[in-house]
């Protein structure tokens, strides 16, 4: 045996001081008799004065000596030699790839019997020079080369699996070679038959469990311009029939379907959602399996998750109240020198140079169209000219019931919605900088504010005018994939799942995603939602991969050895075990403490 630390031997001298601490508080007992002189005369106690020594020592002296015998040992690190095989270097790789965090078919999640299989290569080969390695989309050196077990130990107790896709067996040479040396063993330990073609390559695999899955969720604007649609696609992995329900739901509205899959069965799915107004979207199936990251998706569209509307002229509550229904809405005053998306003009006339989407209420915009006054009695009936337009969507403009109209002068081309008198009263126009609508008349002059399709047809009108802006494409994008700024402006903040705040540089491309979940991006074009899901291929199939069992390469000769066992533990259970004995006894549950 050898000592580690042999500077902590000299604490057993404290032994000596538990010795005398004892002998000195250790008091002959009093004892009240009925009369003295019945004990005159009597014999002195025949014992020798090491017999009576010998009495005083009792069990809880030996225990408190050897207890402190036991934990010096364990400072001092005793180890044992002993004989175990030796390489010039072993490379432990785990798979960080997001399927990784699905359970085993045992039941046990996949991650932990990697590191369970990691720390007993650490003890089967205790004085090989050892390196841990991450492999995924995202390689990481977790402990260099080096003979530290113990901080390689530590590492691997600590490791997580990542929510990045697979590794490639380029990322896994170029691992190996940023740490130099020599592998004569290189273990992989993942959850399925990898696809590396390194030669000499050990995989250790643990197979998952039973799967159903999400392998595919978009949506997708409607091409009416209004609306949206959602595909999905479930996949059966299991070895029983699946019989479930299919959920998607954009925040307000939920569409099911049911969904029956015979084992290895894949099967699409269309919904749409004809008057959705929100951008995010979520599709779940009930499925209790191995992976639960994959029974549910997020899609999202290039919607704005917060309107910027700016009001110029004269206030009106009920056009107010209708632009406020559309959803997330922040009123900015006139003088606000931010941008908004939609400015909306009542009862006033605008320069040309006013920027971003236009809504004129009873209002005039240079150089685009001339608004004069009210005319004279009824403008006459009422004419859909393009009923199927997006922005006459879920409306019934036969419904509207119009008292006076202004003249109107248009001076661009243009679309007109509805028309009375040969008047156009809705009118829009897409110029190559900005859109523009026009209601001629004054609300006030009409029945809008009193029918229900008006914060329909408002929606309608804002949505249509903030498409002027580049706005962001649809996205479901995955984890570890680059996500760039362009499409959506010029970044602000962005705010990740767990709601932390991300570090984002205005000059910077774009951004890479983490973890899966809703990530808020505000740019100068307004707030939007980015939805991040878990590669498709992700999804474990083990039904797949049990039948191919990857095979083994014959291990490296390994040398023997001397090793040093350490038995420092042991010497801290003795220790801890003579403590919770002295507990035991000094409570009187066991040998009383004796006294003279």
């Amino acid at each position: 045996m050898i000592l580690a630390s042999p500077a902590y031997l000299p604490l057993l001298a404290l032994s000596v001081g538990i010795v005398l601490l004892y002998f000195l508080t250790a008091r002959p007992r009093r004892h009240e008799v009925s009369a003295l002189f019945l004990w005159e005369g009597s014999p002195s106690d025949p014992r020798t004065r090491a017999a009576r020594v010998r009495v005083r020592i009792d069990v809880l002296l030996l225990l408190q000596v050897l207890i402190l015998t036991a934990a010096v040992l364990a400072l001092a690190e005793p180890a044992f030699p002993t004989r175990a095989p030796r390489l010039n270097g072993m490379a432990i790789v785990l798979d960080g790839s997001a399927s990784v965090r699905a359970a085993s078919a045992g039941g046990r999640p996949i991650a932990d019997l990697c590191r369970s299989e990691a720390s007993a290569l650490l003890d089967a080969y205790p004085t090989t020079p050892v390196a841990v390695f991450e492999l995924s989309t995202s390689p990481r050196v977790l402990a260099p080369l080096s003979t530290d077990h113990a901080h390689a130990r530590r590492v691997i107790s600590a490791w997580e699996p990542t929510w990045f896709a697979d590794g490639t067996s380029d990322d896994l040479s170029d691992l190996l070679s940023s740490q130099g040396g020599t592998y004569e063993r290189i273990v992989f330990l993942t959850d399925g038959a990898p696809a590396l073609s390194l030669a000499a390559l050990d995989t250790v695999s643990f197979p998952p469990g039973e799967n159903v899955a999400l392998t595919a969720f978009s949506v997708r604007e409607d091409p009416s311009g209004m609306g949206s649609i959602a595909f999905a696609r479930v996949r059966n992995d299991a070895t029983s029939d699946y019989e479930g329900a299919l959920r998607v739901g954009d925040g307000a509205r939920r569409a099911s379907v049911s969904v029956y899959l015979a084992p290895g069965e894949e099967q699409a799915f269309v919904l749409p959602f004809p008057a959705s107004v929100g951008p995010l979207f979520t599709a779940a199936i009930d499925a209790a399996d191995s992976f639960a990251a994959d029974d549910s998706r997020v899609a999202s569209l290039g919607r704005r998750t917060e309107w910027r509307i700016r009001i110029v002229g004269e206030p009106d509550r009920y056009l107010r109240a209708a632009l406020a229904s559309i959803g997330t809405v922040r009123f900015l005053p006139v003088t606000d020198p931010s941008p908004a998306d939609v400015t909306v003009a009542y009862g006033v006339s605008l320069p040309d140079d006013t920027p971003g989407g236009v809504l004129l209420v009873h209002s005039s915009l240079a150089g685009i169209v001339e608004v004069g006054d009210d005319r004279d009695g009824a403008p006459g009936p009422l004419v859909a000219n393009a009923p199927t337009d997006p922005l006459l969507t879920s409306v019934d403009p036969l419904d509207f019931v119009i008292r006076r109209a202004p003249t109107v002068r248009l001076l661009v081309d243009g679309l007109t919605l509805l028309s009375a008198g040969g008047q156009p009263l809705l009118w829009r126009a897409a110029l190559p900088d900005r859109r523009i609508v026009v209601l001629a008349p004054d609300p006030l002059l009409t029945n809008l504010p009193l029918c229900v399709d008006f914060p329909i047809l408002v929606w309608n009108i804002v949505r249509w005018l903030s498409l002027v802006n580049p706005s962001a494409p649809p996205t479901a994008a995955l984890v570890g994939e680059p996500i760039p700024f362009a499409p959506y402006g010029i970044p602000e903040r962005l705010v990740d799942p767990s709601n932390r705040e991300m570090w984002v540089d205005a000059n910077s491309a774009g951004f890479v995603a983490k973890a899966p979940g809703i990530y808020r991006l505000s740019t100068s074009s307004g707030t939007y939602a980015v939805a991040v899901n878990v590669g498709w291929n992700e999804s474990p199939r083990g039904r797949r991969d049990d039948a191919v069992t990857p095979s083994r390469p014959a291990e490296a000769q390994a040398r023997l050895e001397t090793a040093f066992y350490s038995a420092w533990p042991i010497a801290a259970a003795v220790a801890l075990t003579l403590v919770i004995v002295e507990c035991i006894l000094f409570q009187r549950l066991g040998l009383p403490r004796r006294r003279t």
